[in-house]
C-alpha cells in the first residue's frame, strides 16, 4: 500500500499561534482511503528549509501533501519551492487569474497585483480548484527515481505532491470535491468503507476491553480512539467495491451498536448536539437551558445547528446568584442554605428555565470551572446538572476535581449535559436509575 507524508508550512504553526487542525483532518481522510500516513512534518516560511523538507518527504513517501504557503505574500513559498526543487518552470495560468479577478470583483474590491502570484503553477501540474478562496492547489507527479516531474497519466512510474491552502474550510472543500477522489483512483486499487461509532459515558480503555474480541479481526478491522469526553470505535472493511466493503463491515457495526446500547450516540459526522436536535424535532419537543459555569457553551453547541430555532426558544446564562434568583426564580433561601453549586440549586434552575420558556424540557448546569473559586468542601471541577420535564426530574453530579483545565471542564460538562437530554429522549427510566 502507498504511504503518505503531510507537510504543514507556516512559521505561525511553529510559534504555536495557530493550531494545525489541517493535519488532523488529512490524516483522518487518508485513513479512510486506506493510505498509511507515516510522517507529519511542520516547517516555517523559509525557502531552504521547505525545499529540504520536501526532498526528505519525497525520498520516503509515495504521496506528499502540503498545507499552507499558497497565499499572495512574499513569505508564501510552497509553489515556488516545488517548482525549483523539481526543475519545473512556473507559468501563468490565465484562467486561474481570471477567476481570482472575478472573486475580487464580486466583493467590490480591486484585486491587488500580488494575487497574480496565486495564478502561477509549475509546468506539468494539474490544478486542484479552490471554489471558496483565491489559492488553488496543484496535483503534481514526480518520477519514482529522480526529482523530476513525470507524466501525471502514468501512476505506476511516479509519486505525487498535492498542495492545499492553509485555510481549513478551503482545504476541506477541495479535498471533498476532487483531491481525495484523485488519490483514491491513483493509489487505492480496492475500496475501503469505514464507519466511526461514537460513544459517550465510557472511557477508551473500558471500551477496548468491552470489544477485545473484535479488535483482532483482520477484515473488517476494529480500532478504538479517544476524544474529549467521548471515544470512538472505527470499523473499516476492504473489498473490490465500496458496496461489498460496506456489506462486509455492517454485521460488525450492528453488533457494536447492539452491545453498546445507549452508550453509542451516533456515527461518523454525528455530534451530541446534532443527535439531540434530531431527537427533539422527531418528538416535536422544545428545550430550554440555564447555564452558570459553562457560560453559554451548551447553548452555543445547540444553536450552532441550522434549524435549531424549531426546538430552542430561550436559553439563559445566569452566572451570578442574583441572576439565578431574578431570571430563573431560584429561591434565595436555597442559595443561602445550600449554595449556588448544589443539587438543590441545579434542580431549581431546571424548573425555573422550563417555566420561563414554556419548554418541554428544562436543563441546568452549575459548578466551579476554576481555576479559582474552589473550597475544600466544593473543589474546582464540582458540577451539578439538572433536567426537568412534565412529572420528571433527574440530577447528576460530575467530579473533575483538580484534574482538568477550565476549558476542558466546561466542554466535558456541556457534553454531559447534552447527553443527559439525549438519554431522557431515548430512555428516561435509564436516566432516573
Amino acid at each position: 500500500m502507498p504511504n503518505a507524508e503531510i507537510l504543514s508550512i507556516g512559521t505561525e504553526l511553529l510559534l504555536g499561534d495557530v493550531l494545525d487542525t489541517n493535519s488532523q483532518f488529512l490524516s483522518q481522510q487518508l485513513a479512510h482511503l486506506g493510505i498509511d500516513c507515516f510522517w507529519r512534518t511542520t516547517v516555517g516560511d523559509n525557502k531552504g528549509r521547505i525545499k529540504e523538507a520536501l526532498k526528505i518527504a519525497l525520498d520516503r513517501s509515495d504521496i506528499v501533501i502540503t498545507t499552507g504557503g499558497l497565499g499572495p505574500t512574499a513569505d508564501d513559498l510552497t509553489t515556488e519551492c516545488i517548482a525549483e526543487l523539481l526543475g519545473a518552470p512556473l507559468e501563468l495560468d490565465e484562467d486561474v487569474l481570471a477567476r481570482i479577478r472575478e472573486y475580487f470583483r464580486q466583493r467590490g474590491i480591486t484585486m491587488p497585483d500580488s494575487n497574480t502570484k496565486q495564478a502561477m503553477r509549475p509546468r506539468g501540474a494539474e490544478l486542484v480548484p479552490n471554489r471558496t478562496g483565491t489559492a488553488p492547489g496543484i496535483f503534481f507527479a514526480v518520477g519514482k527515481e529522480s526529482l523530476e516531474y513525470a507524466d501525471i497519466a502514468s501512476p505506476e512510474n511516479s509519486r505525487v505532491i498535492v498542495t492545499f491552502p492553509g485555510v481549513p474550510s478551503e482545504l476541506k472543500a477541495m479535498w471533498k470535491e476532487i483531491a481525495g477522489e484523485k488519490l483514491r483512483e491513483r493509489f487505492v486499487p480496492s475500496a475501503i468503507w469505514s464507519c466511526e461509532l461514537k460513544h459517550v459515558g465510557i472511557g477508551e480503555s473500558a471500551l477496548a476491553e468491552m470489544y477485545e474480541d473484535l479488535l483482532s479481526l483482520p477484515n473488517p478491522t476494529v480500532a478504538p480512539y479517544a476524544g474529549t469526553g467521548e471515544c470512538r470505535l472505527r470499523v473499516a472493511a476492504k473489498a473490490e467495491t465500496l458496496e461489498q466493503a460496506r456489506q462486509l463491515a455492517m454485521p460488525v457495526v450492528e453488533k457494536i451498536k447492539e452491545r453498546s446500547g445507549i452508550k453509542c450516540y451516533g456515527t461518523d459526522d454525528d455530534t451530541l448536539e446534532v443527535v439531540v436536535g434530531r431527537l427533539l424535532k422527531e418528538r416535536n419537543m422544545t428545550l430550554a437551558v440555564a447555564e452558570s459555569c459553562t457560560g453559554g457553551l451548551v447553548s452555543k453547541r445547540l444553536t450552532d445547528i441550522s434549524g435549531s430555532s424549531k426546538y430552542i426558544s430561550l436559553n439563559v446564562v445566569a452566572y451570578s446568584n442574583d441572576a439565578k434568583e431574578r431570571a430563573l426564580a431560584v429561591p434565595g433561601e436555597i442559595i443561602e442554605k445550600y449554595g449556588a453549586v448544589s443539587p438543590q440549586c441545579a434542580e431549581a434552575m431546571a424548573w425555573g428555565i422550563r417555566r420561563a420558556a414554556g419548554a418541554d424540557i428544562g436543563l441546568s448546569v452549575t459548578g466551579i470551572a476554576g481555576p479559582e473559586g474552589g473550597t475544600p468542601e466544593k473543589p474546582v471541577g464540582l458540577v451539578y446538572l439538572g433536567l426537568s420535564a412534565e412529572g420528571f426530574y433527574a440530577g447528576k453530579q460530575l467530579n473533575y476535581f483538580n484534574q482538568l483545565e477550565r476549558r476542558e471542564i466546561r466542554f466535558r460538562t456541556s457534553s454531559e449535559a447534552l447527553n443527559m437530554v439525549r438519554i431522557f429522549l431515548l430512555e428516561p427510566a435509564w436516566l432516573a436509575s
